[in-house]
C-alpha cells in the first residue's frame, strides 16, 4: 500500500475534537444562501455556464477554526494569489455532536460569506467514510464505541477501526482513534443529513474525503450484515468469504463493491439537491488507475459520474521531496495520471491536487496537470493547506486566469486510449501497488519499497500506460476514454483508438467497438488473445468476445483485419508493456504511421518527455500546450528548457498567425511562422509550460 492513500484525512488532526453523539444533525437551523443558477437534479445534463466556476477553478486549501484571529487577513492573501476557489478544512473530519456539528456549520457559513465577498467560491473538506476521535481510549463515546455496526469489516472479519500509535499509519496521531464507515449502514443516512445541513449555508459545496474501503485493518472490506443483505438482493449470491480471484463470484463481488462506493456518492450529492440545486459535490479521489482502486472500491473510471465531480489526489514519489528525486519514467506515470482523470470524468471538469515541495518541481507538476486537462489545487508537499510560495501561486495563477478559454476547448487529439477498470481488477489482481515504477531506499517516505510494487510488473496496467507513455514519446497527443463512456458517438472523432488488454467488457461496450470501426476507424488492440473474455461482471465467456465479434481467431501482431469500412490491428505481444520497462522505437513509429493515415500527427524534434495537448476551442483558432519533463530524472532535481521546431496539423484550414505565452510573461508574443502540408510550423523553447495559439480560417 502507498504511505499516501490516506494522507489527505491528516487535514484537521492539529484541532481538538468536539464530543460525541450519535443522532444525525438538526436540518433547518439556518436559511439557505440565495444565489447562483439553477443547476440540474444528479444525473442530467448541467449547462456548462453552471459549472464555470468549477471549469475555471484554481483551488487553496485554508484551515480555520473559529477562534481564528486572521481569517480576512488570510484570505486577502488567497484572493491577491488570484485563487478562485477556496476549501475550508474545519473540524468535520472528527465525531460530533449535534451541538458542536451545528456550531462548525454556523462557523463555515461565515468564512464562505467572507470568501463571497473576495469573489471567490468555497467549497467544504469532509470526510465521507472516516471519522476521527482525539483522546479515544478516555472518552465514553466514540464512532466505534457508539456504531459498530456502522464500522466497515474486512473478509477476515476485522473491524476498519483503529487507535492511532499502535504503528499502522504516521499521519494518526497517537489516542486518535480513526473509524472508516460502511455506506450501506444507517451511516448513510447520518452523513447525507449533515450534507445537506451544510448546504443550508453559504457554501457552494462539499469537497467529499476519499470515500474507500480502506484496508488499513480489515483485509478486502467491506463484508458486514448489511454489505452482505445488500450483494444477495443484487446479485442473488452469497457474499464470498475468501480472496480467490478463479471464483466467478468472487470477480462478481469485486466489480459490485465500485457500485457500492459510486452509489453511495451519487447518493449524498442528491440528498444536498433537495436543499440547493446549485450544490455541487467534488469526490476526492487518490485511486486513480492503478491497484488501489480494485481493493478499496473507490474508482472514477468505473461508473458515469452523472453531476458528482471529482479532484484527484495524483500522489509524488515522495511525502518528504515530492517528485525533485522522481526517476523520467515516475514523471511520465504522473503525466499518465494527470490524463486519466481528465477521461475518468467525461463531461464533467475536474480538479487535481497539483503537489511541489519548491517552486521549480512545482511548475512541472503543474505543467503536466494542465496539459493533461486538469485544474491545479496547489499546495506544497505532503499538506493540503499550504503552498510552495504566495508569489508563486499568484504567478501561475494570474497566468491561468488570463488564459482560462484554454479551458473551453473541445480536444483536437487524434487518439483515445481505452481504460477498463474491471479488466485491471481481473488480470492484475490487486497483486502489487503500481503507483510508480521506482524504489528509493534512501528515503523512507518513498510510495513503495518492494519492486513488486512497481507499474512495470502488473500486465494489465503496465500495458495500459505504456501504451499511453509511447504515445507521448510519439508526440501524439491522446484522450482517456473509460468504459462507462465507451459509444460510437464518443470515438467517432478519433482516428485511432487503442484498447490495451480488454480482458473485460461489456456486451454494449463491444457493440460499440464494431460501430466504430464499421464508420471508418481504426481500433488497436495490444497485448491480448483474451480481448473480451470476460464480461463487467467478471463471468467468463467462452470465447474473447471482442476478437470474435470482428472474425479474428489467429493474426500475426500489427496484421490488419478490415471491417466495414474501418480496421482492427491486432498485437497479442504485450507491446505496452514492454514499452513501459524499456522504450522501444518500433512502437513509436508503428503508432505514428496508424496516425500518420489521418494527416493528423504532429512533426516535431521535441524531446521524448514533452507532453503535448492539442485542443479547439473556436472554429479559427487552436490552441497546443507543450509541458516540458525533459531531463527529470533521479539524483536531484534538474529541469531545463527545450528549444524545437512543431509542425501542429490545421485540420485542413490555413493557419494566419501563431502567438505564444508561458507563466510569467506579460502578454502574449506573435511568433514567425510557415505552412507546410497543412501544418503550422514554428520554433518554441518551453520552460515548465507553454501556451501557443494558432489563428486557422
Amino acid at each position: 500500500m502507498t504511505r499516501r492513500i490516506f494522507m489527505s484525512v491528516a487535514l484537521g488532526f492539529a484541532v481538538v475534537g468536539a464530543g460525541c453523539e450519535s443522532k444525525p444533525a438538526g436540518e433547518g437551523a439556518k436559511d439557505p444562501l440565495q444565489g447562483g443558477g439553477e443547476t440540474p437534479v444528479a444525473g442530467t445534463e448541467s449547462p456548462a455556464a453552471e459549472l464555470g466556476w468549477i471549469s475555471d477553478a484554481r483551488v487553496a486549501g485554508f484551515e480555520t477554526y473559529a477562534d481564528d484571529p486572521a481569517v480576512d487577513a488570510r484570505l486577502d492573501v488567497l484572493a491577491a494569489a488570484h485563487v478562485s476557489v477556496v476549501v475550508i478544512d474545519s473540524d468535520l473530519s472528527f465525531y460530533m455532536t449535534d451541538a458542536a456539528f451545528e456550531e462548525n456549520a454556523v462557523y463555515i457559513d461565515e468564512v464562505a460569506k467572507k470568501c463571497h465577498q473576495r469573489g471567490m467560491k468555497v467549497v467544504a473538506y469532509y470526510p465521507m467514510l472516516e471519522a476521527l476521535t482525539e483522546d479515544a481510549p478516555t472518552k465514553q463515546h466514540t464512532m466505534w464505541k457508539d456504531h459498530p455496526d456502522w464500522v466497515q469489516r474486512g473478509i477476515d472479519g476485522n473491524a476498519n477501526q483503529f487507535v492511532g500509535g499502535e504503528g499502522r499509519v504516521f499521519w494518526v496521531p497517537a489516542g486518535t482513534e480513526s473509524a472508516w464507515l460502511c455506506p450501506t449502514t444507517a451511516y448513510r443516512e447520518y452523513f447525507i443529513n449533515r450534507v445537506k445541513r451544510l448546504a443550508q449555508t453559504a457554501l457552494d459545496g462539499v469537497w467529499g474525503d476519499v470515500p474507500l474501503l480502506s484496508d488499513i485493518v480489515g483485509l478486502w472490506p467491506c463484508t458486514n450484515a448489511t454489505c452482505a443483505a445488500k450483494f444477495l438482493a443484487d446479485t442473488g449470491l452469497a457474499q464470498p468469504t475468501g480472496v480467490d480471484w478463479d471464483n466467478a463470484v468472487f470477480r462478481r463481488w469485486v466489480a459490485w463493491r465500485h457500485g457500492v462506493i459510486h452509489e453511495f456518492e451519487q447518493a449524498v450529492l442528491a440528498g444536498a439537491r433537495t436543499v440547493r440545486p446549485d450544490f455541487q459535490l467534488i469526490i476526492e479521489t487518490v485511486t486513480m488507475d492503478y491497484s488501489a482502486g480494485t481493493v478499496q472500491g473507490l474508482d472514477g473510471a468505473s461508473r458515469d459520474d452523472g453531476d458528482v465531480l471529482r479532484v484527484w489526489e495524483v500522489d509524488c514519489a515522495s511525502d518528504e521531496t515530492g517528485m525533485r528525486e522522481a526517476p523520467a519514467d515516475d514523471w511520465i506515470s504522473m503525466a499518465i495520471m494527470m490524463r486519466h482523470g481528465r477521461g475518468c470524468a467525461g463531461k464533467n471538469p475536474s480538479w487535481v491536487i497539483s503537489y511541489g515541495k519548491q517552486a521549480d518541481d512545482a511548475e512541472r507538476v503543474m505543467a503536466i496537470a494542465i496539459a493533461g486537462g486538469v485544474r491545479p489545487y496547489e499546495t506544497q508537499i505532503p499538506l493540503l493547506n499550504q503552498t510552495v510560495g504566495d508569489a508563486w501561486r499568484g504567478k501561475i495563477f494570474g497566468w491561468l486566469k488570463d488564459n482560462n478559454d484554454i479551458w473551453a476547448g473541445e480536444s483536437a487529439n487524434p487518439a483515445a486510449v481505452i481504460f477498463s477498470s474491471v479488466s485491471r481488477d481481473f488480470i492484475d489482481k490487486n497483486a502489487g501497488v503500481g503507483l510508480y515504477t521506482s524504489t528509493n531506499p534512501a528515503d523512507e517516505l518513498w510510495w513503495a519499497t518492494a519492486p513488486s510494487d512497481s507499474a512495470t510488473t502488473l500486465p494489465y496496467l503496465a500495458e495500459y500506460r505504456g501504451i499511453c507513455k509511447a504515445l507521448i514519446h510519439a508526440h501524439a497527443p491522446y484522450d482517456v476514454v473509460t468504459t462507462p463512456h465507451v459509444s460510437a458517438a464518443r470515438l467517432a472523432p478519433y482516428p485511432v483508438v487503442v484498447a490495451p488488454r480488454p480482458a473485460a467488457l461489456a456486451d454494449g461496450e463491444i457493440s460499440a467497438l464494431k460501430s466504430y470501426v464499421e464508420a471508418g476507424g481504426t481500433l488497436l488492440v495490444t497485448g491480448s488473445t483474451d480481448a473480451g473474455v470476460f464480461d463487467e461482471n467478471g463471468a467468463l465467456r467462452a470465447q474473447p468476445a471482442l476478437l470474435q465479434a470482428f472474425g479474428i481467431s489467429a493474426a500475426a501482431d500489427w496484421s490488419r483485419t478490415s471491417y466495414g469500412r474501418g480496421a482492427v490491428v491486432l498485437v497479442t505481444e504485450q507491446v505496452g508493456q514492454k514499452y513501459y520497462q524499456a522504450t522501444d522505437a518500433a512502437v513509436t513509429t508503428a503508432l505514428t504511421e496508424l496516425i500518420a493515415v489521418s494527416r493528423r500527427t504532429i512533426v516535431t524534434d521535441a524531446p521524448p518527455a514533452v507532453v503535448i495537448d492539442l485542443r479547439q476551442p473556436t472554429e479559427d483558432r487552436l490552441d497546443v500546450l507543450f509541458a516540458n519533463i525533459d531531463g527529470l530524472d533521479t539524483g536531484g532535481f534538474n529541469g531545463q528548457s527545450a528549444s524545437f521546431r512543431a509542425a501542429i496539423p490545421c485540420g485542413g484550414k490555413t493557419p494566419g498567425g501563431v502567438t505564444i505565452t508561458q507563466p510569467g510573461d506579460s502578454a502574449p508574443v506573435e511568433i514567425p511562422f510557415t505552412h507546410e502540408d497543412g501544418r503550422a510550423v514554428f520554433d518554441v523553447t518551453v520552460g515548465a509550460l507553454l501556451l501557443a495559439r494558432i489563428a486557422i480560417a
